[in-house]
């Protein structure tokens, strides 16, 4: 299974594309966080809600662009049954290629925390910053960024076009993150409190520096559940488009 990991996380960064999406990542995020208006110096507080209030939805597309490949690219090549004769289970395989992508979304992150120290620098006194914010902001999107993998590797799977595994990607992981909210809107929706079932609103508990264990919960037994699906569907091979 390590072999799989490092394999998921070399190839992303031995490839242009791989370091243009983290490029263009850290280009957006950068500007939106410090330049445009609504940045953290317009508000005047020693934290950075501004940034983990967009990270997520940069991770929506980010994150798919990552793992549009995983499968629909073995399946493209016809390799995926030759990895399947290698001496490693379907779980192993699944794993192995979620857990680089996932390791890739944490080194993607470790370059922000350069906002933090420049956070820290600016603040009166020095290193004066809400590092409870921080801290829970940041736990907050690694468990959000799995999910997002999770879902995205689960598109992937299922076609052997990366274009539409990208797309489908994309559409799952706006319908958990936004899809409950969107449905509260209308009031029979409302009255059932379907925003609780949404990662939206257990990102959003975590970040606020309350790490829940009904929130903990939540992230991993979504997690299990759409790995559930993906080991029926590499199982079955089922669906392939």
């Amino acid at each position: 299974m390590w072999a799989i990991v490092q394999k998921e996380y070399h190839s992303f960064f031995s490839s242009f594309i791989g370091l243009g999406l983290m490029l263009a990542f850290y280009m957006l995020t950068g500007l939106y966080t410090w330049v445009f208006e609504g940045n953290v110096l317009d508000f005047g507080f020693a934290e950075l809600s501004v940034f983990f209030e967009l990270a997520p939805w940069f991770f929506l597309f980010f994150i798919p662009a990552l793992s549009m490949r995983l499968f629909s690219e073995e399946y493209a090549l016809k390799t995926y049954d030759l990895l399947r004769s290698l001496p490693v289970s379907d779980w192993d395989i699944l794993m192995g290629k979620v857990i680089g992508t996932f390791a890739v979304v944490l080194t993607s992150l470790v370059p922000t925390l350069f906002f933090v120290y420049s956070l820290s620098s600016l603040g009166s006194p020095v290193a004066n910053y809400d590092s409870t914010l921080i801290l829970g902001g940041y736990i907050s999107i690694c468990l959000l960024g799995l999910a997002f993998v999770c879902l995205s590797a689960l598109a992937s799977s299922l076609t052997n076009k990366q274009a539409l595994a990208f797309v489908l990607g994309v559409a799952f992981n706006f319908v958990f993150w936004q899809g409950p909210q969107e449905l509260a809107l209308i009031p029979f929706f409302a009255s059932l409190d379907v925003d609780l079932y949404s990662l939206n609103f257990h990102y959003r508990n975590i970040s606020k520096g309350v790490l829940g264990l009904a929130d903990i919960a939540y992230f991993a037994g979504f997690n299990l559940v759409v790995l559930g699906l993906l080991l029926f569907r590499l199982k079955r091979n089922l669906f392939k488009v």
